[in-house]
């Protein structure tokens, strides 16, 4: 505690300076004395489903809707100008562009990063088909992103990137909240079924732990999420699809109204194909905002509840020789639940991004989940979560011109919970605990994050944040290994972005992540395992080199190439953390889009990685477990319009990856899971007020799936239909 009080309150004198300087109005007058200094127009979007004309028209709509005004990334071009200058016209093409136009000005948005950055926009949204409200799909066209799926109810995320397995390595911000959990089923786990996609103004996929703004868990990179304030009109949606599935959505906003409301009930059900793969889950998301103070003020609740059956996991190989019927579940009893709430504050500057940003939130979940693992003679048993947390972030940032931007800030994040695994017959507990845990967490950051251009081609990036760390343990199992950990951590970035001509930028950067030690690792429950509270927070270190740039009006390409050393990784196996050692990847991404005319677009990308552990916990394990070496990524959209009568849009795009390995015990010798590939195809029609899809998703491999697990020597998971089919019909009422 000594070494982090000296450094902390001289962060803190200095931060207060900073405060004290700009509102005496010395720094403001020097950031607003400049012409350059950007000020947002606000841009005023038609709404996609009543734009029958988007795709034929020169002058084409921004490729997203929803308000941008106080946007991190806003002024990245990409209005109707840009979309003109850039694939002849097409609407998807304008946010493509800024991620080129936007890599060399000097911004807070994720565009001007140093790194691989990719932007998913609501129009993106209503290309994808979003199946059983699994998260995952909203990542399933994103260039080296693995989108798989649990299946097994509200388990989770489950996706992958830079040669990491699990979103739990991910660091995940919705409207500023921090999303991944501390967590006995998976360190740094990630739930978000309660997002509903037609919230979403905006996802920014950010490769790489080289963002100040973001601490614990990022170390792949981070996924910052940003909700609507508002949509141009209220509607009514209901779906329906195979296995019983049905979906009712209503949304309830005005932008004439002030506080503006954003109001959404989300409903989906569904039977499942397998025997008691059944889920029920709602949503409630209550947004408001306000102007206030030369800002926009949002106010938003949320409530999420979900019900499910689990089917389990089965041999691959006993459902090959018809030992086990497909359909069949492994235990009745398996499924769960959980209920989630949350209320966020934030606030951030009108117009510009210069100025004050504040997020301020409260926090609950609770679930449940049982499950048996093959064989069918193991016991049942369930694990109970409870977590309380509230926090918030603050920061400021000053713009001088063109040429330069500091951002000074901190976050803090106060968890409490209870984690509590024991042994069940039909749900009903049969044994004492198998672990219990009361815990407290408590998180103090600060963060500096600069940004100059000392020559027009030539800008340079830098932050630095530190993380102040208490793990209080109350280790019901095994008291002796109760007490609390302290922790200290500072996580520098640097890099840079030359862009030789306007349209191609070449970036690079070095940055360290890291991860808080899981409470499995600091405080064991196992007998004869002691406690370990000097553990210090695991870290990553990487190096990216990489570029982007369009070609004759109409071309986007992207490459990266990355080198990461992780220490102490973890691998959750059968909800229990495995510490396989330290590990390091090598690899690169490849993605290119072209858009030939303003109603046909493709895409495809291509993702290898190359990831060994150094020194494996259990000798001769070289292989870090469920990392595929391959992922392939490709598809096309086709649009038609029809004037007065609205537009046809079809997409159709696909994904591949080669079979991870798993281990079996202190095998050395891995199992291999089936390749695995999916195709999608989606058809929507808009125009009246009225928008209508059909969509349809196939995958071929009979005896192969998106996630596989292993029980003993043998490759278990969940039989997928080969097909499925969804329609929709929604109503806007302009």
């Amino acid at each position: 505690m000594r070494a982090f009080s000296l450094p902390y309150k001289r962060f803190m004198i200095a931060v207060f300076a900073v405060f004290a300087l700009a509102a005496s109005g010395n720094i403001t007058a020097l950031a607003q004395g400049t012409e350059s200094s950007r000020e947002l127009e606000r841009v005023d979007i038609n709404p996609p489903d009543r734009r029958p004309a988007a795709r034929a028209t020169s002058e084409a709509a921004p490729r997203y809707t929803g308000d941008q005004t106080n946007s991190p990334d806003s002024s990245s071009s990409s209005g109707p100008e840009s979309a003109a200058v850039f694939g002849n016209g097409n609407s998807a093409a304008a946010s493509t562009l800024s991620l080129v136009t936007g890599k060399s000005t000097v911004s807070i948005g994720a565009p001007a990063l140093p790194a691989q950055v990719q932007t998913i926009t609501p129009q993106d949204i209503q290309q994808l088909n979003i199946w059983g409200r699994e998260p995952a799909d909203l990542f399933i066209r994103t260039a080296g992103i693995n989108a798989y799926y649990y299946n097994q109810g509200t388990l989770g995320l489950g996706i992958g990137m830079r040669g990491f397995a699990t979103a739990n390595d991910i660091g995940f911000w919705v409207d500023g909240v921090p999303q991944n959990y501390p967590s006995e089923v998976g360190q740094g786990r990630v739930v978000l079924q309660w997002l509903t996609p037609e919230a979403i103004e905006r996802i920014e996929v950010i490769k790489g732990p080289f963002s100040a703004m973001y601490g614990n868990f990022a170390e792949a990179g981070v996924i910052n999420i940003v909700t609507k304030k508002s949509a141009p009109s209220s509607s009514v949606t209901a779906e329906g699809g195979s296995f019983g599935a049905f979906r009712g959505l209503a949304i309830l906003s005005s932008q004439n109204l002030v506080p503006t409301p954003f109001l959404v009930q989300d409903y989906y059900d569904i039977n499942g194909y397998r025997e008691n793969s059944q889920l029920k889950q709602g949503t409630t998301f209550d947004k408001f905002s306000v102007p206030i103070v030369g800002g926009i003020l949002s106010l938003r609740y949320s409530y999420f509840q979900s019900d499910w059956g689990g089917a389990g996991y089965v041999p691959v190989n006993q459902v090959k020789s018809g030992q086990w019927p497909r359909k069949q579940a492994l235990d009745p009893w398996d499924g769960g639940w959980v209920r989630r709430s949350e209320l966020v504050a934030n606030y951030a500057p009108a117009c510009g991004e210069r100025g004050l940003y504040a997020d301020l939130y409260m926090h609950r979940y609770d679930g449940i989940r049982w499950r048996k693992l093959w064989p069918t003679t193991n016991s049942e048993y369930a694990v109970y979560e409870g977590r309380p947390y509230w926090g918030g972030r603050a920061y400021y940032n000053l713009v001088f011109g063109d040429v330069a931007s500091l951002t000074v800030g901190g976050d803090t994040r106060q968890d409490t919970g209870s984690e509590q695994r024991y042994n069940t017959i039909r749900r009903v507990r049969s044994a004492p605990d198998t672990f219990g845990y009361e815990l407290s967490l408590t998180n103090w950051g600060m963060f500096l994050q600069g940004q100059i251009k000392p020559h027009e081609k030539a800008k340079i990036v830098g932050g630095l944040r530190w993380d102040y760390f208490t793990q209080q343990f109350d280790n019901q199992t095994r008291p002796q290994n109760s007490g609390k950990q302290q922790l200290w951590v500072s996580s520098p970035k640097v890099g840079f972005v030359m862009t030789p001509t306007e349209n191609f930028n070449i970036f690079g950067n070095a940055g360290m992540g890291f991860r808080t030690p899981a409470f499995t690792e600091v405080s064991p429950y196992q007998a004869g395992k002691n406690a370990n509270f000097g553990l210090e927070c695991p870290a990553v270190r990487t190096y990216d080199i990489g570029a982007n740039a369009t070609l004759f009006g109409s071309l986007y390409l992207a490459a990266d190439y990355y080198h990461t050393y992780m220490e102490r990784e973890l691998v959750t196996i059968a909800s229990e953390s495995f510490n396989v050692g330290n590990t390091v990847r090598k690899g690169y991404e490849l993605e290119a889009k072209y858009y030939p005319s303003k109603n046909l677009d493709f895409f495809a990308s291509y993702a290898w990685v190359d990831a060994k552990v150094v020194d494996p916990t259990n000798p001769g394990q070289f292989l870090v477990p469920y990392i595929p070496e391959h992922l392939i990524k490709a598809g096309v959209t086709i649009g038609r319009d029809f004037g007065p009568y609205g537009n046809i849009l079809a997409d159709l795009y696909y994904q591949y990856f080669s079979g991870p390995p798993l281990y079996n015990g202190t095998v050395t010798t891995p199992l291999y899971a089936p390749d695995y590939d999916v195709y999608n195809f989606k058809l929507r029609y808009t125009g009246n007020g009225w928008s209508s899809f059909f969509s349809a998703r196939c995958q071929p491999r009979e005896y192969s799936a998106s996630y596989f697990s292993n029980t003993g020597a043998l490759l278990t998971y969940d039989p997928p239909p080969q097909w499925e089919l969804n329609a929709g019909l929604m109503y806007s009422f302009y």
